[in-house]
């Protein structure tokens, strides 16, 4: 009990660590779709509120909301599908004999046995590979279908819920409850916030280096930065190393320097705006998102911050 008294606050942080680890690992095991179902309900909820002001029915104003966001992610979806094939197809049409030509030096140059290769990809591509693809797809087919579902009932039973918790928990924690709830809010807006300015930047960086299509690769720059750490670097990498094959080296110069530029700028600012509404310094909440992302992988975003808020108030009690 001493000990206990003398380093209690460590102890309950290490407590909290292996919580929240157990839930994240939980919610990364077991319920996928937890991801989709809080970026459904944060986006659906500003339309849900636009139709209850027109004193439409709390059930309808769900359906409606549900059925707008799904009607635009599929308009997005196509939209963007069609450009990426017609841009894949436009750089194979136009480039073709100089990819041949870079192939065939490398393939002489290496002196690789192109059979080979293609027999081992086939092999790699086995019934078992199609099995685990179809799984997958499976699955990503089941999440997205429960998130509405899920969405739906959250839109139309919020206060239920709210209700529901008041009375099973005491007052003090549900008040804190929710109060990280909305923490957890605001750091998806920040992050919505930083996604779109990275677009941007992207999207203006391609505009002084020429480079064609680039409010779209921009678009699609801010769409994959939705992913931690990888995100911009699945756009630039192959345009950079396109530019390379190309011998285009001061482009790819000032290609180099517009992804340094809007990585530093994303990072910073990503400190300053979290810290400033979490009330945590900006190095515990870069911190706190990389050892999430690296821990829980996606479902890291969030975890890592919620541990944070939650062991600031920790410490800081008396």
């Amino acid at each position: 009990m001493k000990l206990y008294n003398t380093y209690s606050k460590v102890i309950n942080l290490v407590i909290l660590f292996i919580i929240v680890s157990a839930i994240a690992i939980l919610i990364n095991k077991y319920f996928k779709p937890f991801f989709i179902i809080i970026i459904f309900t944060l986006l659906t909820q500003p339309i849900c509120r636009v139709f209850n002001k027109m004193n439409i029915s709390r059930r309808i104003s769900a359906v409606l909301s549900i059925f707008i966001f799904n009607g635009i992610l599929f308009i997005i979806i196509f939209y963007f599908g069609n450009r990426i094939i017609n841009f894949i197809y436009m750089i194979y049409n136009h480039n073709i004999q100089d990819f041949l030509e870079i192939f065939n030096s490398i393939k002489s140059f290496l002196n690789l046995d192109i059979d080979k290769i293609i027999r081992s990809l086939s092999g790699f591509f086995d019934s078992k590979f199609i099995m685990q693809g179809a799984i997958l797809t499976g699955d990503g087919i089941v999440s997205y279908f429960l998130a509405n579902i899920i969405s739906y009932f959250i839109l139309v039973d919020k206060n239920e819920i709210i209700n529901f918790f008041m009375k099973l928990f005491p007052k003090e924690f549900t008040k804190g409850f929710f109060k990280k709830l909305l923490n957890l809010k605001e750091v998806f807006k920040i992050e919505v916030r930083l996604i779109l300015l990275s677009g941007i930047i992207v999207t203006l960086g391609f505009r002084v280096l020429q480079i064609d299509n680039s409010l779209f690769l921009g678009s699609i720059s801010a769409i994959l930065d939705i992913l931690p750490f990888v995100g911009t670097t699945i756009v630039f990498i192959p345009i950079i190393i396109y530019n390379i094959v190309m011998k285009r080296y001061l482009l790819v110069f000032g290609l180099v320097l517009l992804y340094c530029l809007e990585k530093i700028i994303r990072e910073i600012l990503e400190a300053k705006f979290l810290s400033s509404r979490l009330e945590i310094h900006p190095l515990v909440v870069i911190l706190s998102i990389y050892i999430g992302v690296n821990m829980f992988g996606l479902i890291g975003i969030i975890a890592g911050p919620i541990y944070s808020i939650i062991a600031k108030d920790v410490i800081y009690s008396s």
